[in-house]
């Protein structure tokens, strides 16, 4: 469990999990019960696809406290048919469909990583933007080293949301508060060479930052290496705090305000299982 599980009880919103891939390892009842222990009111299950979107709004569906959302990620090596688009268009309809994500750029090309060619992941990106638009809903988004195309498809757009994983310095934060964007801080904050990133943290203003797990990816310090969860999302707080020389519960407190007010989230009774 988080090691500041029980510290500063303000309530917690986990903005980014995959808690389709904790189901598939048999760890869904256990990030429940984590979460409902550290203080989490509420978790976004992010869908990467069709099939992935619609198992969040299944898991959305039977456990308080949690929301969705439906995209399409980055990764993905062909963009959505015309069959697909609909279905995703249908799925952002359900009550508990809170944004449309993952999606992005992501020009961080390796073998076993990702290669899906830039010309496919700029038209499902344009796709999935154009479908934000016409629900009106924010969106989750991935850069990786792709700032300057992202900041320009979003500006196009006139989008708005959340920079999903963060991972730039103090200026480009600015940058995209300026685009109309809250910046998302993962675990990654707490990694021994993430100065740029702190830095980010520290400048970064009070009402514009959220934080997230990415769970099962990117455990905080000292959990690193091992399967994250949604708990350990009060880890980040923490650590932001630390950073931002503020008492947990302040950030806390402003995070979830923040994440709220961004995805038009109902303050709940907690993350529990059904």
């Amino acid at each position: 469990m988080s090691q500041v599980a029980g510290e500063g009880r303000a309530p917690l919103v986990d903005t980014h999990c995959h808690l389709t891939l904790l189901e598939r390892e048999g760890l869904l009842r256990r990030a429940f019960d984590g979460a409902a222990a550290a203080g989490v009111e509420n978790i976004v299950a992010v869908g990467l696809d069709l099939d992935d979107s619609l198992r969040c709004r299944d898991i959305a569906a039977a456990h308080p406290g949690v929301v969705f959302s439906a995209g399409w990620h980055p990764h993905q090596t062909a963009s959505p048919d015309r069959a697909q688009l609909k279905a995703l268009d249908e799925l952002l309809d359900d009550p508990r469909a809170v944004a449309v994500g993952e999606i992005g750029i992501d020009l961080f090309f390796r073998p076993g990583y990702h290669e899906a060619p830039l010309d496919v992941q700029l038209r499902s990106f344009r796709a999935m933007l154009e479908l934000a638009a016409a629900h009106a809903k924010p969106v989750l988004v991935h850069d990786r080293d792709a700032h300057e195309e992202v900041i320009d498809a979003v500006r196009e757009a006139r989008a708005r949301g959340i920079m999903h994983c963060f991972s730039g310095d103090g200026a480009h934060a600015q940058r995209c508060v300026d685009a109309g964007f809250v910046i998302s801080f993962a675990g990654i904050v707490t990694f021994p060479r993430a100065e740029s990133l702190r830095e980010a943290a520290a400048v970064c203003p009070e009402d514009a930052f959220v934080v997230e797990t990415d769970s099962p990816f990117l455990a905080p310090v000292p959990h690193r290496g091992t399967t994250n969860l949604p708990e350990r999302v009060a880890d980040t707080a923490a650590a932001i705090a630390s950073i931002r020389d503020l008492p947990v519960a302040t950030v806390r407190a402003a995070t979830t305000a923040t994440a709220r007010r961004i995805l038009q989230i109902q303050a709940g009774h907690g993350v529990v299982g059904g």
